[in-house]
């Protein structure tokens, strides 16, 4: 778990040094990540959350550039959170960023569901999903390519199946699950 605490706080110092150049920073993703939501069925009318949003939302923002629908981002961290709500209001863009642990936000009323890589605890985060989420809703899990497996010893949660996958080129690979 200290592990963890610690990558996250290089993440968040990582892009609060990439804050200067955020514009280049979703480019370089955009045409990646609306490569990867192809696969995900988004229209006007579906809500959409993403857990583990961290402070620059590319895919949030991203995705509400690009593809209208009712969107949310949470994150456990709340300078996160206020560096995201920054980033939303630089690109006036109608999304709301939360702060907000995916062990107890309420998701029973989003369509889809993205569960950012490194979200912690993985395995309870996924049990708590499972329980509450929609029936007919989409979770998009993204995690590293199988052959680092070994090193992160993350596989795919249990009790849902695979729909769709797609695999990025900055070594993470995403899939799209239904519960079964």
């Amino acid at each position: 778990m200290r592990s963890k605490s610690m990558h996250d706080h290089a993440f968040i110092a990582l892009e609060k040094f990439l804050k200067p150049f955020h514009r280049a920073y979703i480019n370089i993703y955009e045409k990646m990540t609306l490569e990867e939501f192809q696969m995900v069925p988004i229209n006007e009318n579906s809500k959409v959350i993403h857990i583990g949003c961290g402070p620059i939302p590319n895919t949030l923002i991203i995705l509400a550039k690009n593809i209208p629908a009712n969107y949310t981002g949470i994150d456990k961290n709340k300078e996160a959170v206020e560096m995201a709500r920054e980033m939303v209001k630089k690109y006036s863009l109608d999304v709301k960023i939360e702060y907000g642990d995916a062990l107890t936000y309420p998701i029973n009323g989003y369509d889809v569901i993205i569960v950012s890589y490194g979200v912690e605890p993985y395995e309870k985060v996924f049990d708590r999903i499972k329980k509450d989420m929609k029936e007919n809703a989409f979770v998009v899990y993204r995690k590293q390519w199988d052959f680092l497996d070994f090193i992160y010893k993350k596989g795919l949660p249990s009790g849902f199946k695979i729909m769709a996958q797609h695999k990025r080129r900055d070594l993470i690979k995403s899939y799209l699950l239904k519960k079964v």
